[in-house]
């Protein structure tokens, strides 16, 4: 009894521990910025920004900034079209993470693009969906090398289903690269591809790294896996994660302290649902992985070499300038061959691999599926994840299966030291397809960070895939 009791209490003094130390850091960040205002002048003080134009120092609201930067770097003047080596389409969400996005450009990635002679076209998304409109629609991504995106994950899924609603998807996909300036909360597609290169997994070790890789003209890009998933009502393409309850739970319900807290949001709300633990209905079935013969590349590639259009024709000149079936095809039809052979049947009882799947029923605290090794930089969630492999790394938490709270203490802690895994309550498993079907309410379907309205979610290995900027030559 003792030892319980002493247990308990360890676990809960981290957490507590974690959660004075967030206090504090907020509150003295708070405190330094009602200082600097107060130190401030009345008298407004303008300087000339370096990328052209004029921002005011005194200027106390977060609006009239972002306006102010926005104006800014929609009119700086580019290099001579002569003179570039590349040219890239820039999203800054302005609202992602603390909101320093926009700042992040005005002061470091537009002017090192600048030094470097790469051309830039600037999209300040102004809400949902914007990115994906102008990618749906936009004609001329061809003559891009690039696209840039400044924010989290939330808005590289938003931009990848873009593409995806266009009929050239399937060549724009591998074709057109995708840079990352985190700005979000959530980095785990490039935690995930840094870490693959030794970059230490801490903040600011990952924004140095990403923005030298982002505004190099030697920057290279590579393969990162896409996965087909379909809901009750529509079919997206993903790259990263899939989940429902517990982590579900504290990604979704910590956003209204995401501007505050940033990152440690995950932490606070950890401790949250830690002491007021769910559990939530369900039934899963997944088909484990086999490989059925295929085998992924890295595909390395020099993102200024050529531009997207180039690598598109370069493509078609591969396969005697023929284009497949499947691209003459609605999307709809599309997205339904856009399977492995081992993962294009319906995963349910009656299907014609039933021995080979698996069906569980039952009450769950947690189901994550993660397709990469991160989901942010705090440890690897799936140490083997590869980034060009087509398996999905689904882990999974039974209520009967715990024992107490303090062992889901255990988990969320374990994670950051990549011990999670082990844990002898955790069920890791290595599967082609998965398929959830939510039988009670009370958590949210997350989709690579993103909630999506859903009672049911099918997800399946492809072999198609994405690029992303990746290294420096």
């Amino acid at each position: 009894m003792f030892i319980v009791v002493v247990t308990i209490f360890e676990n809960y003094t981290q957490w507590y521990s974690s959660l004075l130390t967030i206090f504090s850091l907020t509150i003295k960040r708070k405190l330094k910025t009602i200082r600097s205002m107060q130190d401030s002048t009345s008298k407004c003080t303008c300087t000339e920004h370096h990328m052209g134009g004029t921002i005011c120092c005194c200027c106390r609201s977060d609006a009239e900034e972002n306006e102010q930067l926005t104006s800014v770097i929609l009119s700086r003047k580019p290099p001579p079209q002569e003179q570039c080596r590349g040219n890239l389409l820039v999203f800054i969400n302005p609202n992602s993470g603390t909101g320093k996005s926009l700042e992040t450009f005005a002061n470091t990635v537009g002017p090192k693009l600048d030094k470097s002679l790469i051309r830039y076209e600037v999209v300040v998304t102004t809400g949902p969906n914007h990115a994906r409109n102008v990618l749906m629609t936009k004609a001329d991504l061809g003559k891009f090398n690039g696209v840039l995106i400044l924010s989290g994950d939330g808005l590289v899924f938003e931009a990848l289903n873009g593409i995806l609603c266009r009929e050239d998807a399937f060549r724009i996909f591998p074709t057109l690269p995708i840079g990352i300036v985190p700005s979000g909360s959530g980095n785990g597609l490039l935690c995930s591809v840094l870490s693959k290169y030794g970059t230490k997994m801490n903040e600011k070790s990952v924004m140095e790294r990403a923005l030298e890789i982002a505004t190099s003209p030697t920057a290279k890009a590579e393969s990162v896996a896409l996965y087909s998933v379909k809901t009750d009502n529509q079919s997206y393409a993903s790259f990263l994660s899939i989940g429902w309850g517990l982590m579900a739970d504290i990604d979704i319900d910590s956003e209204k302290w995401r501007k505050s807290l940033g990152h440690h949001r995950f932490t606070v709300m950890g401790f949250i649902r830690s002491c007021n633990l769910r559990s939530y209905k369900g039934r899963l079935t997944y088909r484990p992985y086999k490989p059925k013969g295929f085998h992924p590349s890295s595909n390395v590639f020099s993102v200024y070499e050529k531009t997207t259009q180039q690598r598109i024709d370069d493509s078609k000149v591969k396969t005697n300038g023929s284009v497949s079936d499947s691209e003459e095809e609605t999307m709809e039809t599309k997205f339904q061959n856009w399977t492995l052979p081992d993962s294009d049947e319906t995963l349910a009882v009656g299907s014609s691999d039933l021995e080979e799947t698996v069906v569980i029923e039952d009450n769950f605290v947690n189901i994550y599926a993660v397709t990469l090794s991160h989901i942010a930089a705090d440890g690897p969630f799936a140490p083997s994840a590869k980034l060009e492999d087509n398996r999905i790394h689904l882990s999974y938490i039974l209520w009967k299966d715990i024992g107490t709270r303090v062992n889901i203490a255990k988990y969320l802690l374990a994670i950051e030291h990549e011990t999670h895994l082990d844990l002898p309550f955790v069920k890791h498993v290595e599967v082609s397809s998965m398929k959830l079907e939510v039988i009670s309410e009370g958590s949210h379907v997350v989709l690579d960070g993103e909630v999506v309205d859903t009672k049911t979610i099918e997800v399946a290995s492809t072999k198609n895939h994405i690029s992303v900027f990746s290294s420096t030559a």
